[in-house]
């Protein structure tokens, strides 16, 4: 199964992808950079076979590929209109608008715990927060509040967990100390 995020607000937002930045390289230079070889080399050293050994990807061209230099560059939020088979999450929002919220490459969870032992996905999972959280700077206004609620795929009906609900200030909220959007956990963040 699936966990969704979804985001209320009184004011529309933009969709699509905000917060990857591609690369300056092409995929083509990627695949064939020394560097790139040496990995798939020590790939192999260690017992494991390189995607591209396994599966025909020279049918692959620039512009049908992605390239990021960093986990972190990858990361990212997407949003997007709510389907018709996910409309009945509305019922734990009071807002008018109402999307659903994905996180690109990392996750809507920074543990300062991976700090040091996942720099990449922490890197990229703190970006993500950071994005979603910038949503909310550029497109509320003094006084306005945005809602989160978290689900999982086929429970946006079930009741939330009512000892879970936070509202804090967007201000006040330090993503270093930790964060995570948990199941059924509703927060109202309060633009000051």
């Amino acid at each position: 199964m699936s966990r969704f995020h979804y985001i209320g607000s009184a004011t529309e937002l933009p969709l699509g992808e905000r917060g990857s930045v591609l690369s300056s390289k092409t995929y083509n230079e990627v695949k064939n950079s020394p560097e790139y070889l040496r990995q798939r080399e020590a790939l192999r050293d260690q017992g494991m076979i390189p995607l591209d050994d396994i599966v025909d990807l020279s049918h692959l061209r620039d512009e049908d590929c992605l390239v990021y230099d960093s986990e972190e560059d990858a990361a990212g939020i997407f949003i997007e209109e709510l389907g018709y088979w996910n409309e009945v999450i509305r019922m734990h929002f009071r807002s008018p608008f109402v999307y659903r919220i994905s996180p690109n490459w990392g996750g809507f969870s920074v543990s300062p715990k991976l700090k040091d032992t996942l720099t990449g996905s922490y890197n990229a999972s703190l970006k993500c927060c950071r994005e979603l959280f910038k949503v909310m700077t550029d497109y509320g206004v003094s006084g306005s509040e945005f809602e989160l609620y978290t689900c999982w795929a086929e429970e946006e009906d079930h009741p939330r967990n009512k000892k879970l609900d936070r509202i804090f200030d967007l201000a006040s909220l330090s993503l270093e100390d930790g964060f995570e959007l948990r199941e059924k956990e509703y927060i109202v963040v309060k633009i000051i």
